[in-house]
């Protein structure tokens, strides 16, 4: 499995077919690496509907045009669904905002437990043909 060391992620594609997106610790958030990992996100979903798992245990901070661009409104995605894993009151605010203020088009849910996500996830998936 090839990981994408970015910016402010290291984005990669695990064997089940989800997408794993990890901020990086101490890293503020700016719209430029929400663009940069989006399009490597998009790249990883080879043209199918893909869910995401997004964990923000480093996330230190998070602009609100960064948050306004991941929501996908307004732009193509291949994503189907968000999960986000969070690791403290912080995190679970900012998902809150971010499901609250920026309405994302797709299934999104707010998660501390990575297994309860992946599961979740996984019932995101495109059915195979």
């Amino acid at each position: 499995m090839k990981k994408c060391d970015l910016h402010g992620f290291v984005t990669y594609r695990m064997p089940e077919g989800i997408i794993r997106t990890e901020a990086k610790a101490g890293v503020d958030i700016v719209l430029g690496f929400a663009i940069e990992n989006s399009l490597v996100v998009n790249e990883l979903c080879r043209g199918r509907k893909t869910p995401l798992l997004i964990d923000l245990k480093n996330l230190k901070s998070i602009t609100p045009q960064a948050r306004a661009y991941f929501s996908a409104r307004d732009r193509e995605t291949d994503i189907s669904a968000f999960a986000f894993l969070i690791h403290s009151a912080f995190q679970r605010m900012v998902g809150n905002i971010f499901i609250q203020f920026n309405n994302p088009p797709i299934p999104t849910r707010l998660f501390t437990d990575e297994t309860a996500a992946l599961e979740w996830l996984r019932s995101q998936l495109p059915a195979k043909s």
